[in-house]
């Protein structure tokens, strides 16, 4: 029951949408794929509320397939602040298509992971703990605002 999902989820952004994409995912797995997820990147996005980041977790948390970077809010804003992309890019797909570009496959399935805690407690969007970073001598965020 939607209800249910938006009590157990409700802590979360968008809660209200993401239960109601939860129970029609549900539904398509049940009916479409025997209750198992898409093999497939392209299937997984056809699904509701599925972008590419939740896609490519998806394909490697299930079938250890690496078919992308998985790029959140925090990759984003982290290889932007430290010129990862060759200009400074407006979305987190522009971002993933960067990186794609230039670091070694062996590392994708890795970044997302290594970089979401340090988004979340030193490199944050909003007042960012550049101090205590050991990134600082070499970051151009840190140069340009500090």
């Amino acid at each position: 029951d939607e209800s249910q999902i938006g009590e157990l989820i409700k802590r979360v952004g968008f809660w209200k949408t993401k239960a109601k994409n939860i129970k029609k995912v549900a539904n398509i797995l049940k009916d479409e794929y025997n209750g198992d997820i898409p093999r497939t990147l392209e299937e997984l996005l056809k699904l509701p509320g599925v972008g590419p980041k939740m896609a490519l977790l998806a394909m490697n948390s299930a079938w250890n397939e690496v078919a992308g970077i998985a790029v959140d809010t925090h990759v984003h804003r982290i290889a932007n602040r430290l010129a990862w992309v060759r200009k400074p890019t407006k979305q987190p797909e522009q971002t993933r298509k960067e990186l794609e570009s230039w670091l070694p496959k062996e590392y994708w399935n890795d970044i997302n992971h290594d970089l979401v805690g340090f988004g979340q407690t030193i490199c944050s969007a909003k007042n960012p703990s550049c101090s205590v970073c050991l990134n600082q001598k070499i970051c151009p965020y840190t140069k340009k605002n500090n």
